[in-house]
């Protein structure tokens, strides 16, 4: 790491002296070693830093929004009152420069800066499995601060034992402010001996919502509307996917809906969210140590419509349509798994603002496309080490083909190196390092600035350093990790205002950096598990914190400790809370800016199913009522207005639902 040179060295260390404390030497005999199936993957799920969240616990948890979704996930938080504005931050990054694929179909597209840019709808997802961080090279190209990857779950997941065809049938009500409803139904069946169908909707209406002073918050307003189709089977050594998915969000908001009308001036407007998904994913598995096959081929479009209400005009609006591929194959030899691929992604922009002069009705049409070689290798060192090392190159191009990107044409390539290691000292304790770097070249940027803001072929492409090291102890039904890391970002691309005759141009405007860690403890046994953990994320932009304003990039978010009990009891009853303590934070974004206040949010849920077929279920969030900003929402303005512009987080909230399975 250019600027640790300390990590190297450590890496190169622990491996050493790993490997020679672990007694198998190089002459070996071939039946010494421990077998494939053993590897440790490095870069996949480490704990406490990356996470899995299942559908049962999103279904326990009732979740219906991203907050909802990674309420009680360490690293990860969620900013923006209405779900029309929820952005998610790693490690303190926003999620602009997180990879994010659902069924393997990417989601590359960030449409306006004051919206949500990841579309979740977690009521029929299988599993959320987060990377953090800069890692392993099969997280795929640009892939800054890391990788989230969705999966929707299949006809078999939903049938009950016995059934070869089912369905579901559930209703819910949202009791806050002006309250709201959410509906789902699904269909589901085998169609043969291996082949799975399932049809699912889902579809919420909210109405203004209430903070915990009991303010109702105008403007919050939204519909949601989400359907899906996954056929699934497969024969012999051939598995195979297709997943047709539709999101819609429509919602009443001012032109900016991360904010308050604090200056008066903002107008009503019809906020219109959508993203269409078509994958198709193949797997040929034929049991050969040669051959482990893997494809996925995607289409994906998200689209965006801001419109006045009271004059009909349209603030801005765009299209952002992305096409690609991923072949991958895994070989096995003696130690060594080495997965190596392909990977491709065509994308296109169209879009346009009627929001700033001087481009009344500014347009852009960009044309982008990466191409990427990648190849990991996960190597058994020994009985106690594992070792993995990979590397990535990355082709991109960026063309402007009207607008105010007429003309533009940019192209670079760029290395993403990794490595790491992994050493069970003893049984149950583990020490690991990494180190990995990711390149980004110039990309399709938000759609709706790039209707705005100009090219001046002054851009260079983006690299992260991430180094992390970490510890984990299991012992029986207890387990204690932490990790401690540090990541750049060089020559972060952002907008840089100018005015007069132009408004503004795409500039490298800095190196970002962030120091952080994170503790979790846990127990867990049949009737019960519990966490408990700590995390916290020190960024910065040219060694000045992150502020609220520094959207697209990051913000300043308060140490915060996570806290969790889940009781499985009988008759399928399952009970829990969560609870989250966030410390003040100093807020950058003017020198009048008054601290980011400490928050402390608990919430509690019970599930019961008395058969198999009924499903009954209640949460309540901030069970207290408890009245704050969270810290990842745009709170202060500064300035002239010198006020609170953000909307605070939601009060009490209680969540009832109803499921039947026939």
């Amino acid at each position: 790491m250019r600027k640790s040179p300390w990590f190297l060295p450590v890496l190169s260390a622990i491996a050493i002296g790993a490997a020679h404390a672990d007694e198998p030497t190089a002459t070996a005999d071939a039946d010494d070693v421990a077998p494939i199936d053993n590897v440790l993957v490095i870069g996949e799920r480490r704990e406490p830093g990356n996470m899995i969240v299942t559908g049962d616990d999103l279904a326990l948890r009732q979740a219906s929004s991203l907050e909802d979704i990674f309420a009680d996930e360490s690293s990860v938080a969620v900013g923006g009152g209405s779900s029309t504005a929820q952005k998610i931050y790693v490690r303190g990054f926003e999620d602009v420069m997180l990879n994010v694929t659902i069924d393997g179909a990417q989601s590359p597209g960030e449409l306006y800066h004051h919206q949500a840019r990841v579309q979740l709808e977690p009521e029929f997802i299988r599993a959320i499995e987060l990377d953090a961080g800069a890692g392993v090279a099969t997280n795929g190209s640009g892939a800054l601060t890391g990788a989230l990857r969705a999966t929707l779950v299949t006809a078999d997941d939903m049938l009950r034992d016995g059934q070869d065809l089912g369905a579901m049938m559930k209703a819910g009500g949202i009791y806050n402010g002006d309250d709201g409803s959410r509906y789902s139904a699904a269909a589901y069946g085998r169609l043969g001996e291996n082949t799975g169908l399932i049809l699912a909707v889902t579809k919420e209406d909210r109405d203004e919502y209430e903070d915990g002073n009991g303010t109702l918050q105008e403007a919050t307003p939204f519909e949601h509307l989400h359907a899906f189709a996954k056929l699934d089977g497969g024969t012999g050594a051939h598995e195979y996917s297709v997943t047709l998915e539709s999101l819609a969000d429509d919602a009443t908001t001012y032109e900016r809906p991360n904010l308050t009308n604090f200056s008066g001036a903002y107008q009503l407007s019809d906020q219109e969210m959508n993203r269409e998904t078509g994958v198709v994913n193949y797997a040929y598995r034929p049991g050969s140590d040669a051959v482990d096959l893997a494809v996925t081929v995607f289409a994906n479009t998200t689209d965006f419509r801001v419109q006045r209400l009271n004059a009909d005009i349209i603030y801005g609006e765009g299209d952002f349509d992305s096409t690609g591929f991923d072949v991958r194959n895994t070989s096995v030899a003696g130690a060594h798994a080495l997965t190596y691929g392909l990977d491709f992604r065509a994308d296109e922009l169209n879009s346009a603002q009627n929001a700033t002069p001087p481009f009344a009705w500014g347009d852009t049409r960009q044309e982008a496309q990466v191409v990427g070689a990648y190849v990991q290798d996960n190597w058994t060192l020994t009985d106690r080490v594992a070792v993995t090392v990979g590397l990535r190159y990355d082709d991109y191009t960026l063309e402007g083909t009207g607008g105010v990107s007429e003309g533009v044409d940019i192209s670079d390539d760029g290395l993403s190196p990794n490595i790491g290691v992994s050493w069970e000292a003893v049984d149950g304790l583990t020490f690991s390092a990494t180190w990995a770097q990711a390149f980004r070249g110039v990309a399709i940027r938000e759609a709706f600035f790039s209707g705005l803001y100009v090219h001046d072929g002054s851009l260079e492409s983006e690299t992260a350093d991430n180094a992390e090291l970490s510890v984990a102890w299991e012992r029986g039904p207890l387990h204690v990790a932490a990790t401690v890391y540090r990541q750049n970002i060089e020559n972060f691309i952002d907008t840089e205002y100018v005015g007069g005759a132009v408004w503004g141009y795409w500039r490298n405007i800095g190196d970002a950096e962030v120091e952080g860690y994170e503790l979790e403890v846990g127990f867990e046994t049949e009737t019960y598990r519990a966490t408990a953990g700590v995390w916290e994320a020190d960024n910065s932009l040219d060694g000045e914190p992150l502020a609220d304003s520094n959207m697209g990039l990051g913000t300043s978010i308060g140490r915060t400790w996570l806290g969790k009990y889940t009781y499985f009891g009988a008759r399928n009853f399952t009970a829990g809370t969560q609870m989250r303590y966030v410390e003040a934070e100093p807020n950058s974004v003017a020198p009048s800016a008054p601290a980011k206040g400490s928050y402390f949010v608990a919430d509690a849920y019970v599930d019961w199913s008395p058969t198999d077929a009924f499903t009954l279920a209640l949460a309540v969030n901030n069970l207290t009522d408890e009245f704050y900003y969270d810290h990842a929402t745009y709170t202060w303005l500064g300035g002239n207005a010198n006020t609170y512009v953000g909307y605070p987080a939601v009060g009490r909230e209680v969540v009832a639902s109803l499921a039947y399975r026939f």
